[in-house]
């Protein structure tokens, strides 16, 4: 379910401890480099999220990353509450914000939500780790594809470009809601830095990689960008970050 690197020997000893952490604890949660023991997971169980998850799954890789949509959601609906337009910077084939736009009923709400990407992979200029972006160039132009994921939603806006150059005319003056998933410290600091001040109060960023050890140079970044403006990032569980934008 979530192996990495692992040798077989490691994968075939890492499949008997899970095994054994069933036997003992009867409930386990196990995706996402994520285990949770005898938590409920409700969820999982929840009908209207299974109604906006399931058709959007395409593989198990999608498939695992049940709880960090779970906490997406989550801040989505909170910030429908919050004045401002919802942001995504970073969208890849749109499987995380076509969820949340889904459970939403995104094409009743009187807001707009616009989903930031190059949709070709990062930018060399801002690939500040030196990340391999093979897999990007693989996957080839995703623009095409996302814009036909959403052609249903007037009020949704994929914005081809790199970031923050596409802001530039486009940005709301208000954001209630915002998911940042770069994969670069340089990427989301240069994002943050046009975001931030936009962000209403009571309004809720969300970090995709903030706790995962091989994005801690992102983490360190934010932190350092956060502590200058008197908030702090709670760290998930997930691996995600999340922070609630005060007066």
């Amino acid at each position: 379910m979530f192996y990495g690197s692992f040798s077989k020997e490691q994968r075939d000893k890492f499949s008997r401890s899970l095994d054994l952490f069933v036997e003992m604890f009867d409930v386990m949660h196990a995706y996402d480099n994520l285990i949770a023991l005898r938590r409920t997971t409700g969820f999982k169980y929840d009908a209207t999220f299974r109604a906006a998850f399931d058709p959007n799954v395409s593989d198990k890789q999608e498939k695992s990353l049940m709880w960090r949509i779970h906490t997406l959601i989550w801040a989505a609906e909170h910030c429908i509450n919050v004045e401002g337009d919802f942001v995504e910077c970073s969208v890849l084939r749109g499987f995380s914000m076509a969820i949340v736009a889904d459970f939403l009923r995104f094409e009743r709400l009187d807001r707009q939500m616009y989903l930031y990407d190059t949709y070709t992979g990062t930018p060399p200029e801002y690939n500040s780790e030196n990340r391999n972006l093979a897999a990007y160039v693989k996957m080839g132009d995703l623009y095409d594809y996302v814009l036909e994921r959403f052609n249903r939603y007037s009020n949704i806006h994929p914005i081809k470009g790199t970031v923050p150059d596409s802001f530039t005319g486009t940005l709301p003056d208000k954001i209630s809601f915002c998911h940042i998933d770069m994969n670069s410290a340089k990427s989301e600091i240069a994002a943050l830095e046009h975001i931030f001040d936009r962000v209403t109060p009571g309004g809720i960023i969300v970090f995709d990689d903030y706790g995962w050890v091989d994005y801690k140079a992102q983490k360190d970044a934010e932190d350092a960008f956060m502590a200058e403006r008197g908030h702090t990032i709670l760290e998930s569980p997930t691996g995600q970050g999340i922070l609630i934008k005060h007066a």
